[in-house]
């Protein structure tokens, strides 16, 4: 087995180029897919080892999850805090790494409760 943080940056040296090629296909800012990553990267090290095609896939999931939410969360945020807007640009950041980094813990848990709501393998 690999130690999470030297498999973890295996799989995200070869999953760079897969995230911002694919983000681009689907319209998505670069610099939150990348922030995205960094932050799925970071959860990576909390987590119990595993395969690098595991680590590889949680977090491409982490980068294009915050590629798809970080701009509503943004938004969300300016209106209820309107004193962030004074950040500029280190508040979307923040957004997209909080959103990679609890991606890999949210995505499972939305599976299994669309699986128990709607029927399904377990």
């Amino acid at each position: 087995m690999l130690e999470p943080t030297s498999g973890g940056a295996a799989a995200a040296a070869y999953t760079v180029g897969t995230i911002t090629i694919t983000g681009s296909f689907l319209g998505l800012q670069y610099d939150l897919l990348l922030v995205g990553m960094a932050g799925g990267l970071v959860a990576l090290s909390f987590f119990e080892q595993t395969t690098r095609t595991k680590m590889a896939i949680s977090v491409i999931t982490s980068a294009l999850v915050a590629g798809y939410a970080t701009p509503v969360a943004y938004v969300g945020v300016l209106e209820f805090a309107a004193w962030t807007a004074k950040t500029g640009d280190a508040l979307r950041w923040l957004c997209a790494f909080g959103i990679g980094l609890s991606a890999q813990t949210i995505v499972p848990l939305g599976i299994k409760w669309l699986k128990t709501k709607y029927g399904g393998p377990q």
